[in-house]
């Protein structure tokens, strides 16, 4: 199992609002982030737009800013303070 932090930014107009999460897979981290990314405001593959690299939710867009892998030790700490987000 490796440990990551993910960061998801929104953009509505002229407001940006990013968000940090932690999360544990197994599998390959950047499909994970998409997953969390596309599912952030109950978005789908249909509302994917290839010109800003983002989903559509509404009039907002949802950007997957990626991860950084952290140790276990620095996860255990953070899941107390961040958004833990697992993904099926």
């Amino acid at each position: 199992m490796k440990y990551y932090i993910g960061e998801i930014l929104e953009v509505n107009g002229d407001m940006e609002y990013s968000t940090q999460y932690v999360f544990e897979t197994k599998k390959d981290p950047d499909k994970y982030t998409d997953k969390v990314a596309m599912n952030w405001r109950n978005s789908d593959k249909s509302d994917w737009d290839e010109d800003h690299m983002a989903y559509w939710s509404g009039m907002s867009l949802i950007h997957d800013e990626g991860s950084k892998e952290i140790p276990k030790e620095h996860y255990e700490v953070l899941k107390n303070y961040f958004a833990v987000i697992n993904i099926v």
